[in-house]
């Protein structure tokens, strides 16, 4: 048990270092996000026609979860609104259950209205 209670102990550190790091500038940050957010509009019909239609776009390019029964996921995003950079933003969750790793992935939000 106490074995168990260590590598959730270091798995829970890993996951806030992950998402208190803030190591990318805004600049590069934003570059990220917009190629993001191309690459997806360009492999995904629906998010060509979803991003015509929406009056602002918030894009998450690179979110961490790490997990052992008890997770935590976090990641940074861009609101790009008519196509410009208006605002910075940051989402975080926990969760527990069945889980055990680290995955990352990104994903864009479409505000419509």
């Amino acid at each position: 048990m106490k074995s168990t209670k260590h590598i959730l102990i270091s798995l829970m550190l890993a996951a806030v270092t992950l998402l208190i790091n803030d190591t990318a500038s805004a600049d590069d940050f934003t570059t990220q996000s917009r190629t993001a957010l191309r690459q997806l509009v360009a492999q995904n019909p629906a998010a060509v026609k979803c991003k015509s239609k929406a009056l602002a776009v918030l894009v998450f390019p690179d979110v961490v979860k790490v997990g052992f029964i008890f997770g935590a996921q976090g990641g940074q995003g861009i609101l790009f609104v008519h196509g410009q950079p208006r605002g910075r933003y940051r989402t975080v969750a926990a969760s527990y259950g069945l889980q055990a790793g680290v995955q990352r992935y990104g994903y864009a939000l479409f505000l419509m209205n």
